[in-house]
């Protein structure tokens, strides 16, 4: 584990249905996680003091959200509004 780095996971699985991929027979249909879980997690990860990235990451980060009613812009708009203001926590998506 690297402590200056989170990695949150934003859903499993995927949309797509490509001939050469096994990812959806791996890991199914789109399950995106909540977005308040992820905010969660945020917040707890800015708190630790010293996580300076934040990476995001899925199978398929274009579709979080459409199996549950939420979109991509609208959670990093929730995420951003939970970093530090000063700028010592980067996001990456």
């Amino acid at each position: 584990r690297n402590a200056h780095v989170e990695i949150l996971p934003l859903s499993t699985g995927c949309l797509g249905s490509c001939t050469y991929c096994k990812t959806k027979h791996a890991r199914g249909e789109l399950g995106s996680y909540s977005p308040e879980v992820i905010r969660e997690r945020v917040k707890t990860a800015v708190e630790d003091g010293q996580v300076r990235e934040i990476w995001l990451s899925s199978e398929d980060t274009g579709a979080y959200g459409r199996d549950i009613g939420y979109d991509l812009p609208r959670l990093l708009e929730d995420i951003i509004a939970e970093l530090p203001i000063d700028g010592r926590t980067m996001l990456r998506v």
